[in-house]
């Protein structure tokens, strides 16, 4: 059967599908007028946001019992669906930063590692019971969606609706971390109104969205990547008698880390004469430091 894993032939051929389609929407966007850029383009938001709602009517989605949990803040790209179309009005230029960096490079780890498309697990259960098909409806949906969620701001970037700042780069790892406190709080909100059995809190084996509990077992080449800058003290989660993390916060330094080397990268390629001599003033008075605690 036909599936997508890491690396093989359908794995490399939604890669290509969403390359392909990039470069068609930018094509067909180039001579066209701002106005018309504009509206296209919350019309791309609005599309995703009845894409990421009306999932509840498809399989598996169809089995969960409160299925309104699924349309959620229930992940950092459920979150993007769900705001984008406020986001996209913001005067808010730290707002709609992470409106671009989030966006666009969640969008692009959808892509590179697709967990929902490669695993077993639906909904922090062991479903299928064997690989997904490579065109299950759920899979083309799941690339459709995060196409989207990469594609909105790549396009607002690539027509110069918003402009990046390294002045203002630090913001978004801060505003990554506030995100994931929100996907625990609505977490914490279904547990409360027994939506999500009260037993299944706080263990990473189940729900755990965007990983705030912790890394599930079979994901253990992700729990090294960001494990590396987890303190031991954040390792166990005193509330919780089992393996899980202190949820959300063990988090943090991964996020502020891997999110400030996202961010940088993204100000290299979108503000990189701003960025270039930020860093070379920084060097320059760090020199200049040196040299007067030589003369002191």
């Amino acid at each position: 059967m036909a599936t997508v894993q890491f690396g093989n032939l359908y794995y490399f051929i939604y890669i290509a599908l969403g390359i392909l389609i990039t470069i068609l929407f930018v094509r067909f966007l180039k001579n066209k007028t701002t106005k018309y850029r504009y509206w296209f383009i919350f019309g791309m938001i609005i599309f995703n946001l009845m894409i990421h709602i009306l999932k509840i009517f498809i399989y598996p989605y169809t089995t969960v019992d409160y299925v309104f949990t699924k349309v959620s803040f229930e992940n950092v790209c459920a979150v993007s669906a769900l705001l984008y179309p406020f986001l996209y009005f913001a005067k808010n230029k730290t707002l709609r930063d992470y409106m671009v960096l989030v966006g666009m490079a969640s969008g692009i780890i959808a892509f590179i590692y697709p967990v929902d498309v490669m695993s077993l697990y639906f909904n922090g259960r062991e479903f299928f019971t064997e690989a997904r098909p490579a065109f299950m409806f759920e899979n083309i949906r799941f690339y459709i969606s995060h196409l989207f969620i990469f594609m909105i701001p790549f396009l607002m970037m690539h027509f110069g609706m918003h402009t990046l700042s390294i002045k203002r780069a630090y913001r978004a790892p801060f505003m990554l971390v506030t995100i994931l406190v929100i996907i625990f709080i609505n977490e914490l909100v279904f547990t409360l109104l027994g939506w999500i059995p009260k037993n299944e809190f706080f263990d990473p084996r189940y729900r755990n969205p965007s990983f705030i509990f912790g890394v599930r077992g079979d994901l253990g080449g992700l729990g090294v990547i960001l494990g590396v800058f987890v303190p031991m003290a954040f390792r166990t989660n005193p509330w919780f008698i089992g393996d899980a993390y202190l949820p959300v916060i063990w988090l943090i330094l991964p996020a502020m880390i891997y999110g400030g080397l996202i961010a940088l990268i993204f100000m290299f390629i979108y503000d990189r004469e701003e960025t270039l001599y930020f860093f070379k003033l920084k060097m320059r008075i760090t020199e200049v430091e040196e040299k007067i605690d030589l003369k002191e």
